[in-house]
């Protein structure tokens, strides 16, 4: 019997090696990074410089880092044509069929539909704003993916991975009103814990059988 304890040790080091934080410690600060780059996949405001000095200079000159955040954020009205304005925030939404098919069967009309963006921070450093559409209360990908909430985009997406960092709303399919932003994995990771406490389960109570039976026999 004295085995029992070193096997609880075991099972628990190997739960707790399996757990996974759902945020990246440290945090990153992917505004800055952001901020910072003059190369962002998909970026809805372009044309600020090919260096990323003259990409800040030209920001910092048209926006505090807040009204950065709020503007890059906050929910838009999608439109057939970019914002041809110097500076424009560019509302252009492109829905392939998947897209206008998941927002028909969400109740929304595609030719009239939200947008919001994700700060997207790839396993390989690169940046990308990713557009998820609102259609009555959902969110939906450019795969036809929808989505309640954001753990749901986390748990069911196909376009991110489990090493991806986003920053994004917490409430993903809020239209109004304060909405805080929360920096977390793009996509949650295969929990086997509670595979992993079943199985121990198993094991601890072959093993207290066979040392019950052992001592029977002595």
């Amino acid at each position: 019997m004295r085995a029992l304890p070193w096997l609880f040790l075991v099972v628990l080091a190997a739960v707790s090696g399996c757990a996974r934080a759902d945020a990246p410690d440290p945090e990153p600060d992917l505004i800055e990074e952001y901020w910072e780059s003059a190369s962002v996949e998909h970026d809805r405001l372009p044309g600020y410089g090919a260096a990323p000095e003259d990409r800040q200079a030209d920001l910092a000159a048209h926006y505090s880092p807040e009204q950065l955040v709020s503007r890059l954020m906050s929910v838009f009205e999608c439109t057939d044509r970019a914002d041809t304005r110097p500076r424009g925030f560019d509302t252009s939404c492109d829905l392939g069929p998947a897209a206008q098919r998941a927002v028909r069967d969400a109740g929304g009309d595609p030719r009239h539909v939200s947008g919001r963006v994700l700060l997207v921070k790839r396993s390989d450093g690169g940046l990308e704003l990713m557009t998820l559409f609102l259609a009555n209360g959902k969110a939906i990908d450019a795969s036809g993916g929808t989505y309640s909430s954001l753990d749901e985009f986390r748990a069911g997406n196909d376009l991110l991975d489990a090493d991806d960092v986003i920053l994004a709303p917490s409430d993903l399919t809020k239209t109004d009103g304060d909405n805080r932003l929360v920096t977390v994995y793009g996509r949650t990771p295969w929990d086997g814990r509670p595979w992993l406490l079943g199985g121990a389960g198993v094991v601890v109570l072959v093993v207290v059988s066979l040392l019950v039976r052992r001592r029977a026999r002595s």
